[in-house]
């Protein structure tokens, strides 16, 4: 033990377990309020109806770039949306009478609670802990020694969306037709976002990842030549579509509906669509023909061949679709991918599946916390229950248990029954109700005596949580299970379950935790504890304090 921290000033930093190793792991959540809509006082006449937002034949998928919700922070997590617009829709047609809908706020949050999280009919969503958050996560709760909640670890995966994966899978078919082949989810292979058909993979790769293909580039071409006579035009943008007598007419229509006005149905754009007989538009189009985008195909080409290039959207999509259409789009079974990814993808069936199961993690994350179970055991984690109640705990520390007339250090014993006697008494409270001492924080002076008192309290603290004699919860709650016989104490030790029920150790509402700023932090955060030492023994050197428990960071972007 280096001599300098041992002489330095303790009652400063007493008993700060060094939670300061990980960036944004919250062991509580906490969400900003997500605004509600009022549904009176505001005129809404601006907004698309839901009718005008359906498609029409042949029109490409839509996209909704609204980000994945979060349930709202007033009461139980609100529901996620069905219709696209903030609030959520009826349910799908179920066979059911639907009450008409109550106005006001207060009645839209009752009817939301009331409802419950979506549970979709066709597919299921789990999440799993993404791989770099939980690295973080595993060596902070190792370098604290400190017991946690399971279920408060699962919160904090749950916590973000870049902390976990998604895992979507279809739901069985009804038992009328078992026979039948399940169908596949049909993957975007670039990002990995799950499609309920292959033609929404497609639009989507096209619409997010064209750069990835072809290269693009404005060129000048002759323009088309026949006898146009009028020219139809967009009644909505106002941009000049082409005569009708144009043989690639229908396919700028499509082009044009999805890239500028694809949220009203389709019958309804071409409603609008107008025709104009005016020389002067017909050659403003000609001249608007002029200038094409020209798609040049990535791949490599042979020796001395020129790379395929296209002047129209749709060839280049046949021709990607022909020759690398594995690297468009694939179908699967399960699809798997990164929590990021739900803010980008397009309001539907699989959105809203995950929606409301992640709500229902939220409620109760049993699922989740069973994902992390087996993790952890890999990593060689202490998980138990809490006696009859069988709240699962867990940490880096393997506990131990005491046997009558085991003897500690002079210290060490009149600490360890001190805790004993005062279940879950703050570690924080120890040097004023164990010594009599009240810290520097409290306006008090401390005498080099009693500054000598708290730095051996304080080692000795550290020694007993390492070693696992005695429990401290993430509040600084303290527990030291009474001593059992020898043959007990072996099988306990083995079990899972606590023999004891120890009293309910209560949450502290503002836990946070922060992870690594550099390097030496991290190296800080990895190193061992404090040497073994024998059951009959004075506890090591004291050893200077770690910082405090501080406020919730953002974790760095996963790689």
């Amino acid at each position: 033990m280096d001599d300098d921290a041992s002489k330095a000033d303790p009652t400063a930093d007493f008993n700060k377990i060094d939670l300061s190793q990980l960036q944004g792991f919250s062991f509580g959540t906490q969400w900003a309020k997500d605004k509600e809509a009022p549904s009176q006082g505001r005129d809404h006449s601006d907004r698309p109806h839901r009718d005008d937002r359906g498609s029409g034949p042949g029109a490409p998928d839509r996209r909704d770039r609204r980000a994945f919700r979060k349930p709202a922070g007033d009461g139980p997590a609100a529901a996620p949306s069905r219709d696209g617009q903030g609030e959520r829709g009826p349910r799908r047609d179920t066979g059911e009478y639907a009450a008409p809908r109550r106005s006001g706020p207060g009645m839209e949050r009752q009817e939301r609670q009331d409802r419950g999280p979506y549970d979709s009919p066709y597919f299921n969503a789990v999440f799993f802990p993404e791989d770099t958050s939980f690295n973080a996560l595993v060596k902070t709760i190792r370098s604290s020694a400190r017991t946690i909640e399971l279920f408060e670890i699962a919160r904090t995966v749950l916590g973000k969306p870049d902390r976990f994966v998604v895992v979507v899978t279809r739901k069985p078919r009804a038992a009328a037709a078992p026979e039948a082949a399940p169908q596949p989810i049909h993957v975007s292979v670039p990002d990995g976002v799950p499609f309920e058909t292959e033609e929404a993979a497609i639009s989507h790769v096209m619409g997010t990842f064209l750069g990835n293909f072809f290269d693009r580039a404005e060129v000048e071409v002759e323009p088309p030549k026949g006898n146009f006579l009028v020219i139809n035009k967009c009644g909505v943008t106002g941009e000049l579509l082409g005569p009708p007598n144009y043989h690639r007419y229908n396919q700028m229509v499509q082009l044009h509906y999805a890239a500028k006005v694809s949220r009203m149905p389709f019958e309804a754009f071409r409603a609008r669509i107008e025709t104009v007989r005016d020389p002067e538009v017909v050659n403003q189009w000609l001249e608007k023909m002029k200038k094409v985008t020209r798609y040049t195909y990535k791949a490599p080409v042979a020796e001395g061949q020129s790379a395929p290039a296209f002047d129209s959207l749709e060839d280049a999509r046949a021709h990607l679709l022909a020759q690398a259409r594995d690297t468009v789009v694939k179908p699967v079974e399960s699809a798997r991918f990164h929590g990021k990814a739900l803010d980008t993808m397009p309001r539907g069936e699989i959105l809203m599946a995950i929606e409301g199961a992640y709500e229902r993690q939220l409620r109760f994350p049993l699922d989740t916390a069973n994902q992390l179970r087996g993790r952890l055991r890999r990593e060689h984690f202490t998980i138990f229950k809490k006696g009859s109640k069988g709240v699962s705990y867990v940490c880096a520390v393997k506990r131990k248990f005491r046997i009558p007339g085991q003897v500690f250090g002079e210290s060490i014993g009149s600490l360890i029954s001190f805790i004993e006697e005062h279940p879950l008494v703050k570690a924080g409270e120890l040097a004023s109700r164990m010594l009599g001492i009240n810290a520097p924080a409290e306006g008090a002076s401390v005498t080099p005596e009693q500054r000598e008192k708290i730095m051996r309290m304080q080692g000795d603290l550290i020694w007993l949580v390492r070693e696992g004699y005695v429990t401290e919860f993430i509040d600084g709650g303290l527990y030291a299970p009474p001593a059992m016989v020898e043959a007990r104490k072996k099988e306990v030790e083995a079990e899972e379950n606590d023999p004891e029920n120890f009293p309910e150790a209560p949450r502290a509402p503002e836990s946070r935790v922060r992870a690594p700023e550099s390097q030496a932090d991290s190296a800080a955060a990895d190193a061992p504890p404090a040497a073994e030492a024998p059951d009959i023994a004075e506890p090591p050197a004291p050893v200077p304090a770690a910082p405090e428990v501080s406020s919730e960071a953002d974790l760095p972007p996963v790689a």
